[in-house]
């Protein structure tokens, strides 16, 4: 006995409308499986994302205030009029 997944995302994406709601009332079941399974993920992506975002947006505050400094230090300062 075999026992079949629902359509991939690419298949999914792929799939004529009709070919799509044939395929869902075949397995209402697995259809709404593969829905939530894609609800998961959204908002595993979307987490994840925002992490990165808030990681990067630390390490560029914090790399340009290093090289604002770093910059005030390794200037030459204007020679002093005689």
């Amino acid at each position: 006995m075999h026992t079949f997944v629902f359509r991939s995302y690419n298949l999914i994406m792929q799939s004529d409308e009709s070919d799509l709601i044939r395929d869902v009332c075949f397995d209402m079941d697995k259809a709404e499986s593969k829905l939530k399974s894609i609800r998961r993920q959204l908002q595993h992506d979307r987490e994840h994302a925002a992490a990165r975002e808030k990681l990067l947006t630390s390490a560029e505050d914090k790399l340009s205030a290093a090289i604002v400094a770093a910059q005030s230090l390794t200037r030459t300062p204007a020679p002093l009029p005689e």
